[in-house]
């Protein structure tokens, strides 16, 4: 018999599963009978040699046999078509020529021990094709008597380079990951569906002052106190319901209270099914104002007015109830709204505030919901909104009323479901955030003349406080002076403060301030820019004070009516009260009467203010 059946070489389709294993019992059942010890059995030898030959050529999978010398004395047409060579290119030469240099020596190394036990399983090497490329294989061997050959080593070979080649590209990534994730300055962590921390990273483990193996396999209950805890619970059962969570949130660390920037969102594995969380931290204390230092105490207030309207400020910071802040503009509603934050259960998120006003109807919807990438021109990347950023705190909606009637409806919808779709999305987005609303309009008023949603006003209109003037309660302002000077003094670096004399006091006390706390605070911040020395050099508005006399000239003709001259008056005490008191509520109260007589006044008058 001819030592090789083809000399040509022949192509052969690739197996349909060319990594799996045959065990060396399958090589000699797929045999024939006999085969394995020569076939010499056999009633006729050499049919049954044929059928072992035509079984070997055309298997599906890559075999060769190589004798004891290790040269190549066979191989199949898979084994030819997957390395590219032709038979006589292969045949009689040592089977390290087509190895790389490393698989040679492990062979030469391993072949006594194969010639001893007869057999071998998955020994790894590495063949080298035709074109210079190599294949990554397993082999699996049995000693046979070859009836040309004698004793040879015939082995099935099974191509593994795709399953190295995603081995290694899973070991690099994994190494790439092990790197950011011992090397990062934020922190990282990983939770199960228990909520225990599976990985933690070195930064997360220092902020803690505590070892990893302390905080694996433990929950964060155990490092938080109650209040602390209940809120992390909170949001990581959301995560696990499939959201996403970006908020800013105070914790207590080592009895430090420290504000952390932190990112939550669900781990699935491949099928899609969450079976943890992984969130990412960062430290931000830094960026937070030391804003409690300049708040006061209702106690600390000598007005009645005021003391009693942070004493409902801080009944509503006990409860998580929407409110609503009146008064006119100045007043000191953006204060009244942090103050009822400091001192809620929300105190260790967030605190944003939104002037509706200042804002264009086009881009509202936007700032207040946020929008997805293309949701309109301009709209490159996705945006989150003002009430997904105020997650786990409090969002403040300065001037309500001049929200657009398309948002208070959306607005609505959220008060009552909590829930919201940004502008171009398709997804509902849930946000537990605390709404504190604040106008200096009269939003009955705007129900009536439909510029405003009754329904909403009601939403709104749960808990509402109204802020008092300052000229209603002037006895307050050496405790404001004193709050605004120290504020005013870090933010211009001021090293020494003027002093505030009696002098300076008393002429603050005589102005009756149109424009409130604000207008106290521009008083102040202008005065410390030209003072010089010691003493406060107060600059006063050019307006005149409201409590000198308003002298108005009669003319007192012939031919002009009583009534004439009445008009005449009234309509010039409304003009400067109008003036003085900037709004029409403050007016109406200035001139002892109620509003509707005041707007019947007006449009009496033909004033249009």
């Amino acid at each position: 018999m001819s030592r090789t059946l083809n000399s040509k070489k022949t192509g052969s389709p690739r197996s349909e599963n060319p990594q799996q294993k045959p065990s060396p019992d399958d090589i000699e059942k797929a045999l024939p009978d006999g085969a394995a010890e020569g076939m010499s059995n056999s009633d006729s030898a050499g049919e049954g040699e044929a059928r072992f030959r035509i079984i070997y050529d055309h298997a599906p999978v890559m075999m060769h046999s190589i004798d004891k010398s290790g040269i190549l004395r066979n191989v199949n047409l898979k084994w030819l078509a997957e390395l590219g060579y032709a038979r006589e290119e292969v045949i009689g030469r040592n089977v390290a020529s087509v190895m790389t240099a490393e698989s040679a020596q492990v062979l030469d190394k391993i072949s006594p021990r194969f010639w001893r036990d007869r057999k071998t399983s998955d020994f790894s090497c590495r063949y080298v094709r035709k074109d210079g490329t190599i294949m990554e294989a397993l082999l699996d061997s049995v000693l046979i008597e070859d009836p040309v050959w004698g004793m040879v080593s015939l082995s099935v070979i099974r191509d593994i380079t795709e399953q190295k080649r995603a081995e290694q590209a899973l070991r690099r990534s994994r190494e790439r990951f092990r790197a950011v994730f011992e090397a990062a300055t934020d922190m990282i962590f990983i939770k199960d569906r228990l909520l225990r921390f599976t990985h933690v990273n070195p930064a997360m483990a220092r902020q803690l002052g505590r070892s990893d193996t302390e905080i694996i396999g433990h929950r964060a209950e155990e490092f938080f106190d109650s209040e602390q805890a209940s809120h992390l619970l909170e949001a990581d059962l959301r995560v696990l319901t499939g959201e996403s969570i970006e908020e800013e949130y105070t914790l207590t660390v080592n009895q430090v209270p420290m504000t952390f920037h932190t990112v939550r969102v669900p781990l699935q594995d491949a099928e899609g099914t969450i079976i943890g969380i992984c969130g990412i931290s960062r430290n931000i204390s830094e960026r937070r104002t030391n804003w409690r230092a300049y708040a006061v105490e209702p106690e600390k207030y000598p007005s009645v007015a005021m003391a009693a309207c942070l004493r409902d400020a801080l009944q509503a910071a006990s409860t998580d109830s929407t409110v609503l802040l009146l008064g006119e503009s100045g007043t000191g509603k953006d204060y009244v709204a942090r103050w009822i934050h400091d001192r809620s259960k929300r105190c260790a998120g967030p605190y944003l505030a939104l002037n509706c006003a200042a804002i264009s109807k086009e881009l509202a919807e936007s700032e207040l919901f946020g929008h997805e990438p293309g949701a309109f021109t301009g709209a490159r990347g996705r945006k989150r909104g003002m009430l997904e950023l105020a997650e786990g705190g409090t969002l403040l909606l300065n001037e309500i009323g001049e929200l657009p009637l398309s948002l208070q409806s959306k607005l609505l919808t959220f008060l009552d479901t909590r829930s919201f779709i940004r502008v171009g999305g398709e997804k509902n987005i849930h946000v537990n955030a605390r709404l504190i609303a604040a106008t200096h309009r009269d939003l009955q008023s705007a129900v009536n003349e439909k510029r405003f949603l009754e329904p909403l006003f009601y939403r709104l209109n749960v808990f509402p406080i109204h802020i008092p003037p300052l000229r209603e309660r002037l006895q307050d302002i050496p405790v404001l002076v004193e709050q605004l000077m120290s504020r005013l003094g870090a933010e211009l670096q001021l090293r020494d403060l003027p002093e505030v004399d009696e002098a300076a006091l008393q002429t603050l006390l005589g102005y009756q301030w149109p424009g409130n706390v604000r207008e106290l605070r521009n008083v102040l911040e202008r005065s410390l820019m030209v003072s010089q020395g010691n003493a406060l050099s107060l600059r006063l508005p050019s307006a005149v004070p409201a409590q000198q006399a308003c002298v108005y000239p009669v003319s007192i003709s012939p031919g002009r009516t009583l009534e004439e001259v009445t008009r005449e008056v009234a309509r010039a005490l409304c003009l400067e009260t109008l003036k003085r008191c900037h709004t029409r509520a403050g007016a109406a109260r200035a001139l002892g009467i109620s509003r509707d007589s005041l707007y019947r006044y007006l449009k009496k008058l033909g004033i249009q203010e």
